[in-house]
């Protein structure tokens, strides 16, 4: 069940609701207020996926070892870069 939060808003932000709901994209304001959370929510998870992708990663770079000498230069190669300074 939904609980009701009571809380103040500046005005900028009570203004682009009221817009919003004027404009026939929402019923309410809560609705946009329900719909900016929602995306903060989604946003969130983005970062926490993100995060734990950058995690997994380190994570395979420290177990695969000290890498080969030149690796730098090879890649560099393949990618038509010019060779470091």
């Amino acid at each position: 069940m939904a609980k009701p939060i009571t809380t103040t808003l500046p005005d900028d932000l009570v203004r682009f609701a009221e817009a919003q709901v004027a404009a026939g994209r929402f019923a309410r304001v809560e609705d946009v207020i329900e719909a900016g959370v929602e995306a903060l929510r989604k946003r969130q998870e983005r970062c926490d996926a993100k995060a734990q992708a950058l995690a997994a990663a380190l994570e395979e770079g420290e177990r695969s070892g000290v890498a080969e000498d030149g690796v730098f230069d090879r890649v560099r190669a393949r990618h038509g870069l010019s060779p470091a300074r």
